[in-house]
């Protein structure tokens, strides 16, 4: 029973190192692909920028063309009013005038408002630009890490799982359901040490009875409060250093 003591430590330490493997093999995918969408948020709200630019680009060439077009139709119509012969006309002209002048002088006012919109979206647009590069310069040696990383868990978990399958194959059969049931309530935590009578998983009194029993190592012993498997780790170690 010695040695199936040592078969359980050995499985235990596999599985835990599986159970570490397997959190990697979901944790690094999921860390990329965080990376990876803030870097495709990021890029999102920049071209959202940019297109607001282009809009902006937009109305303020229109409205440049509207005020030059309104200087030119007031200056023809300025250079018109020599030609005029009568007062009516004349009026009526002048009246033209001032109201296209009006018109443009809100024009040009709302150019103006136009333009420092534009210098302020320019200077947001570099300012996030200067940080999607250095973000996507920072994302991408973390990236290049992780999938580092995750190659080698990825080598690293097959071997793993073809060790614990050997070496459950030593394990006497009538004890493997036990294993997976105390792996499964215990998060992993097989074994425990029973130490002057108490279970050193759970800190529990052991009987004294069944502490003598663990020292004969003739059967299996779990802990009557916490379900683990009791050895005491002197028997352990000497078996470990016979074997």
């Amino acid at each position: 029973m010695r040695e199936q003591i040592l078969v359980l430590e050995a499985l235990q330490k596999i599985d835990m190192e599986l159970s570490e493997l397997e959190v990697h093999l979901n944790d690094y995918p999921e860390r990329i692909s965080a990376l990876e969408q803030e870097l495709k948020s990021s890029k999102e709200a920049l071209e959202n920028l940019n297109n607001q630019k282009q809009e902006l680009t937009t109305l303020k060439s229109n409205l440049e063309n509207e005020v030059s077009e309104n200087e030119e139709s007031i200056k023809k119509s300025e250079e018109k009013l020599f030609e005029i012969k009568t007062h009516k006309e004349y009026q009526a002209l002048q009246k033209e005038i001032t109201e296209t002048k009006r018109s443009n002088s809100d024009l040009e006012e709302k150019l103006l408002e136009e333009m420092e919109k534009l210098e302020t979206l320019e200077n947001e647009i570099a300012k996030q630009s200067e940080a999607l590069a250095s973000k996507e310069a920072e994302s991408k040696e973390k990236i290049d890490e992780y999938t580092l990383e995750l190659e080698e868990v990825k080598n690293s978990y097959e071997p793993k799982k073809e060790l614990k399958e050997k070496t459950l194959q030593t394990l006497d059969p009538e004890i493997v359901p036990l294993y997976h049931k105390i792996f499964d309530k215990n998060n992993g935590e097989i074994l425990a040490v029973a130490k002057n009578e108490v279970c050193t998983g759970c800190y529990m009194n052991v009987p004294a009875q069944m502490f003598n029993e663990i020292l004969t190592y003739t059967k299996i012993i779990q802990c009557p409060s916490c379900q683990k498997i009791l050895y005491t780790e002197e028997e352990s170690d000497s078996e470990a250093k016979t074997a």
